[in-house]
């Protein structure tokens, strides 16, 4: 009976999945955990992990069925949401770190529009802040984690090029120094960190011409020897069920006709801000759907095949444990999930150590942010637990209190700081 159920749960889940490839929902790396609700409501949890669903068993097949049909619902909802790791948290550290209040508000509001394609701050109960025109970021659609069209789907599921020799990548702690199988996340750290006006490129999936040292990740200009080629990829839905998606090299389409070499003019004073966001939001998803892009391939062109292809059809990519995975990063206890989910830790400890080097690279560094103790205080003692609260306005606000114990105003939109 047993092996029925789960055999019958597959099928729904690979049928409920093929929806995917016509309308795709919007459950990606530290998907939106808060949902706005309407007609003044408190926010919801977009998808809590269900009471019986087990910390340390993503792959049930029960599971994975609620987790992907309640996001496909719940994130559909006419008001949206926002991710508390994208945006409070980011804002929180980046304000620690060192960064104006103002600086700190726009990098984490273009850390949410990676996902959203423009973000404007809303209260607790959904409606627009009173200066939430202002506060609204430019458009960005072309980054969006469904954006297949436009490799807008790359800044959200990261692949990596293995090496021959070396064992794979890590993702749950990328190396943001290797462009040699970390492409996409160290181009676009390399863009981010070079600032408004700066040569580097932002290319479609991270590559370019070969550098000196031989990778296709931080060479001068977008591919294109000796010409711009296909990049051809699939993506799981349900193994061996994947989408196909093809982009061409070249330069990143941010929103429309706009490309990343009009990125500076098109965003404006915050460009800067919105480069860091950006990162940001790429390594966060890179760590959060690791398990997926540990397992696939980027083959670079060959004299015999002249195009990138990158294979994301694997088992752990699958739209079952992907949802499920992602209920683990809010609202449950942390430390019960295995070490490889345990990707909310791991995401905000290298956003700390990546804002601390942007921060230094910007001038603005507080010396005290560079101890461990600082760290541990605002990420151990602070963030992390407050994430574990599964009431959702509850957790809002014991991620605003945490930023107001380190002196940092809540977020627009959030609970005031308390006391």
């Amino acid at each position: 009976m047993n092996g029925h159920i789960r055999r019958s749960a597959t099928v729904a889940l690979a049928l409920a999945a093929a929806a995917f490839v016509i309308a795709p929902p919007q459950a990606h790396g530290f998907a939106e955990d808060i949902c706005y609700s309407q007609g003044g409501a408190p926010p919801d949890n977009c998808a809590p992990l269900p009471p019986p669903c087990p910390v340390d068993d993503p792959n049930g097949p029960l599971c994975g069925l609620e987790a992907f049909v309640r996001y496909g619902y719940t994130l559909r909802q006419p008001l949206g949401g926002r991710s508390l790791v994208h945006s409070d948290s980011s804002y929180i550290i980046a304000r620690t770190v060192g960064f104006s209040e103002r600086d700190a508000y726009w990098i984490a509001a273009y850390d949410e529009a990676t996902d959203l394609g423009t973000f404007a701050p809303r209260d607790v109960n959904g409606q627009p802040v009173a200066e939430a025109d202002t506060l609204t970021t430019k458009d960005i659609g072309g980054l969006v984690r469904t954006h297949f069209a436009t490799g807008g789907f790359l800044f959200h599921f990261l692949p990596t090029m293995p090496g021959p020799l070396a064992p794979g990548p890590n993702g749950l702690r990328p190396d943001v120094d290797d462009p040699a199988h970390e492409v996409m996340l160290t181009h676009v750290r390399r863009w981010a960190m070079a600032g408004p006006g700066s040569s580097a490129p932002l290319c479609t999936g991270g590559f370019t011409n070969r550098s000196s040292n031989g990778d296709y990740a931080t060479g001068a200009a977008c591919y294109d020897d000796p010409q711009p080629a296909q990049i051809n990829g699939v993506y799981s839905v349900e193994t061996p069920v994947a989408i196909p998606f093809t982009n061409t090299t070249g330069e990143q389409a941010i929103s429309g006709d706009v490309r990343s070499s009009q990125f500076d003019s098109w965003i404006g004073d915050e460009s800067w801000n919105a480069r860091i966001g950006i990162y940001l939001h790429a390594l966060g998803d890179r760590i959060s759907h690791h398990v997926c892009t540990d397992a696939g391939t980027i083959t670079p062109p060959a004299p015999d095949r002249p195009e990138f292809r990158i294979d994301l059809n694997k088992p752990t990519c699958d739209q079952g444990p992907h949802a499920v995975r992602h209920e683990y990063e809010t609202g449950v206890d942390f430390a019960g999930l295995d070490p490889e989910d345990q990707t909310t830790e791991a995401a905000l400890s290298m956003v700390y150590d990546e804002l601390v080097e942007f921060a230094r690279a910007r001038g603005t560094l507080d010396a005290g942010a560079t101890t461990p103790a600082t760290k541990s205080a605002l990420l151990g003692d602070g963030l992390l637990p407050a994430l574990e609260v599964r009431n959702p306005v509850e957790r809002m606000a014991a991620v605003t209190d945490v930023g107001c114990r380190f002196g940092v105003p809540a977020f627009p939109g959030s609970p005031a700081c308390r006391g």
